[in-house]
C-alpha cells in the first residue's frame, strides 16, 4: 500500500509518497517553507498544493508538531495559537477531498522505528 506522508515543521513543510511495506519514498520529496503566520488557513493551502502536485487522491498521513488527540490538535506547538483545538484531520480533509491520518510527530517517529526500524519484531 501507497500513502501520501507529509511532515508539519516550523520552517518547512515535506511531502512524499511512500511505500508501506518497504518504508520507503517512491516519489520526490516536495519542501514548501512554512507559511508565516502558520495559521490553519495557510497550512491547509500548502498542504493541498502539495496533494496537487503529487497528483494524490487517497489516504494521507501527517505528522503534526504538537500533541494530537484523534485528530484535534490539544495545543498549537511552534505553529499560530489558532490551531489549539482545531480539528486537524477534518480541516485538511475539506481542503484537498482526501482522507487524513494525524499524528504528534515525535509519535510518528516512533511508529518508523517500530516498523522499519530497530524496534522492528
Amino acid at each position: 500500500m501507497n500513502i501520501l506522508g507529509i511532515d508539519i515543521g516550523g520552517s518547512g513543510i515535506k511531502g512524499a509518497i511512500v511505500d508501506t511495506k518497504k518504508g520507503e519514498l517512491i516519489s520526490d520529496r516536495i519542501r514548501i517553507p512554512t507559511p508565516k503566520p502558520a495559521t490553519p488557513e495557510a497550512i491547509s493551502e500548502v498542504i493541498k498544493t502539495i496533494c496537487q502536485q503529487l497528483h494524490w487522491s487517497s489516504i494521507v498521513g501527517v505528522s503534526f508538531p504538537t500533541i494530537i488527540k484523534k485528530g484535534r490538535a490539544i495545543h498549537f506547538g511552534n505553529l499560530d495559537k489558532s490551531w489549539k483545538g482545531t480539528q486537524v484531520d477534518k480541516l485538511f480533509e475539506q481542503h484537498s477531498n482526501n482522507s487524513f491520518f494525524v499524528v504528534n510527530d515525535a509519535d510518528a517517529a516512533a511508529m518508523g522505528v517500530m516498523e522499519f526500524g530497530v524496534g522492528k519484531g
